[in-house]
């Protein structure tokens, strides 16, 4: 369930750089927008769990939560850079 975010993490540059090619700055806040509200689930989730899973208790949860919002932060500070390389490579294609 952890391991997770990561790869999710790891997609979103990626994602970013797709709707540079497409030239859409909707997708642009897409993937940041589906990863927050995967976090705000999972969140609710752990929190849910409180009191039934040896693992799970607040302290835990809050951890978890804060960790990937401050490197959900940090990616989507850099996502602007992305889509314009993304954009630079479409304009590099198309040729205009």
């Amino acid at each position: 369930m952890f391991h997770l975010t990561r790869r999710f993490h790891s997609a979103l540059p990626l994602a970013w750089l797709v709707s540079g090619v497409l030239d859409s700055l909707i997708l642009l806040a897409l993937p940041a927008l589906v990863m927050l509200a995967y976090l705000l689930r999972r969140h609710q989730r752990i929190v849910g769990l409180v009191g039934t899973a040896s693992w799970a208790s607040i302290g835990f949860a809050r951890h978890v939560m804060v960790d990937d919002l401050v490197r959900l932060g940090s990616w989507t500070v850099l996502s602007p850079l992305v889509f314009l390389v993304g954009r630079q490579l479409r304009l590099l294609l198309i040729g205009s």
